[in-house]
């Protein structure tokens, strides 16, 4: 029997890791930062090994997840602890001071317009002229191609 492929020294063992690093890192850097491998040899075992695409791909759909939640949470806007820490002196010595504050983040009026954008059909063709202006040039664009006078 040969060796062991470098797919299941480099790899394999590590599929759990690589959904994680997905939302921290690209692809080039997991294959040569936390794998050691090419990055096309990442590729063809992307291409070979199904294990490896759905890794990634559920990886990608946890990053999506928390992005989502992320953005409308500050559409929304939301409460939150600032803690500061410092030292006072008094009689008998130095002494920890942590004070806390509740705070609120205002609603995010970006936020706001990119998610109503996606969410909402009437929000989506706020600009239908760019839009209608884009297809008649794609229209037309076909038709030169089609008589060759591209």
């Amino acid at each position: 029997m040969g060796r062991k492929s470098r797919y299941e020294t480099h790899v394999m063992p590590y599929l759990q890791q690589i959904s994680e690093w997905v939302e921290d890192y690209d692809e080039r850097q997991i294959a040569t930062e936390k794998l050691g491998i090419a990055v096309s040899t990442f590729e063809n075992y992307k291409n070979k090994y199904p294990e490896l695409r759905e890794a990634l791909k559920k990886g990608k759909q946890n990053l999506i997840a928390e992005l989502k939640a992320s953005l409308k949470k500050k559409a929304k806007g939301y409460y939150y602890e600032e803690t500061k820490t410092s030292t006072r002196e008094s009689a008998d010595g130095k002494v920890k001071v942590v004070e806390k504050t509740k705070k609120y983040a205002q609603p995010d009026t970006g936020a706001i317009h990119l998610l109503l954008k996606n969410l909402d059909e009437s929000w989506r063709n706020d600009d239908a002229t760019t839009t209608d202006i884009k297809k008649k040039q794609l229209d037309l664009n076909e038709r030169r191609i089609d008589q060759n006078e591209w």
